[in-house]
């Protein structure tokens, strides 16, 4: 009964509606992932935070040590043996299905919602969290936050675009094609995040920033927001989305490589600590680390 209370007509998150409406991500265990299940509560979450008309700002939150480790991998390395001799099981068809799934039942509605979001990470976030995080209009970041996109040593393209509207060019092509990470005080230095806080002061300053934005006239905000949007997509936000997904398509359309199949037979028998050791030892002598420091400059 209180599992049915906490979660109401959810199994992912909370949802606790009103002015200041708050959707918690809340699958700890498993470090909050983007699977299937999560992301169709938290389109429908969205749906209601917009047709709530006490609604003022919308607060985006996980449990846990980690705010969102991206998309499920895990159930990708459960799907076949992963033999070096033996072809996907996973066709175009598949991957379209996927990737349809995602941007329409995600991005999209994550980049069209009105109300002002204002989001509080936590530990982490990994490749498609990242890009959740992105979407977002106010980020709050824990000190020591990482934001990683690892998953590309192994994997290689996934739906990335997000930075270049937040980092520039340079500094995004610099992330994305090395499948680097950033803390998240290089993240507030270059202009991604708006506030790096102790890890115990992070939902109050979340809240704070909700807030203030709730004590706006009613309109203003929404108006506001979509004055700014309008301007992002007039540079090609919302279409670097669909085009996204389309690479990310024609990327997993390509062979599956002999170590991207040992990375999930790992994942598969020995767990996701040592398929991530895999993944990220070559990387490793030319200075990746999953635990990263603030850089200098």
């Amino acid at each position: 009964m209180a599992e049915e209370k906490k979660h109401g007509k959810y199994d992912t998150i909370i949802f606790e509606p009103g002015p200041v409406t708050r959707i918690i991500h809340d699958e700890p265990d498993i470090r909050n992932p983007l699977t299937g299940k999560f992301i169709l509560e938290f389109k429908d979450a969205l749906q209601r935070l917009q047709r709530d008309k006490e609604a003022r700002v919308g607060v985006i939150l996980a449990t846990g040590p980690v705010f969102c480790a991206g998309h499920n991998l895990g159930f990708v390395s459960t799907l076949q043996e992963w033999k070096p001799s033996e072809p996907s099981v996973l066709w175009e068809e598949d991957w379209r299905a996927q990737m349809d799934f995602m941007r329409d039942n995600l991005y999209y509605p994550l980049w069209d919602c009105t109300i002002p979001l204002v989001v509080g990470v936590q530990g982490g976030a990994y490749t498609g969290g990242v890009e959740f995080t992105m979407m977002c209009d106010i980020v709050v970041a824990a000190e020591g936050t990482v934001f990683d996109y690892g998953t590309a040593h192994v994997t290689g393209i996934g739906n990335e675009n997000m930075l270049l509207y937040h980092l520039g060019w340079r500094r995004a092509l610099e992330v994305y094609l090395t499948g680097w990470n950033f803390t998240a005080e290089d993240a507030e230095r270059w202009g991604a995040v708006n506030k790096v806080v102790p890890q115990d002061q992070l939902e109050t300053e979340v809240m704070r920033y909700a807030n203030l934005i709730a004590r706006m006239p009613p309109e203003a905000p929404r108006l506001i927001k979509e004055n700014l949007k309008f301007a992002m997509n007039q540079m090609g936000a919302r279409n670097a989305i669909f085009f996204g997904t389309k690479t990310n398509i024609l990327g997993h359309l390509a062979s599956v490589t002999p170590r991207e199949k040992e990375f999930y037979t790992i994942m598969k028998k020995q767990g996701m600590r040592a398929g991530l050791e895999f993944r990220d030892k070559p990387f490793e002598e030319l200075g990746y680390t999953r635990k990263p420091k603030p850089r200098t400059k």
